[in-house]
């Protein structure tokens, strides 16, 4: 991921993904599946087959990906019923952070703040 909305996958191909608000409740997702300019016709339709049986709006990461973006909106909406949202697995953990702690959302989030905050 390079902060705050790009995101560069290499699986099939490498992928390259933008994230852009447009809205409170509305964001923007565009995907784009990379190849080489001297690829062949069979190689760029299994290339392409690959990236969309995995990342188009069917495949098997796109779907969950959503859903995972629908609930952290739906989360955020609450805002007025609750005011903070948690972010405290791993807070006051000694040691290696599991992948479920949640040190790199704080990361994340404490960068935003800075960058939104900041005097222009």
């Amino acid at each position: 991921m390079v902060f705050p909305n790009l995101v560069i996958n290499d699986g099939s191909s490498v992928t390259i993904r933008t994230f852009w608000p447009v809205a409170a409740d509305h964001m923007k997702v565009t995907a784009w599946a990379l190849g080489t300019k001297e690829e062949s016709e069979r190689a760029r339709a299994r290339r392409l087959d690959s990236f969309l049986t995995f990342y188009g709006p069917g495949g098997f990461a796109t779907p969950d990906d959503v859903e995972a973006l629908e609930a952290v909106q739906a989360g955020l909406a609450t805002w007025r019923e609750v005011e903070w949202s948690e972010m405290t697995r791993g807070l006051n953990k000694e040691g290696d952070q599991l992948n479920t702690d949640e040190e790199h959302l704080r990361a994340f989030w404490r960068e935003w703040n800075a960058l939104m905050t900041a005097d222009s």
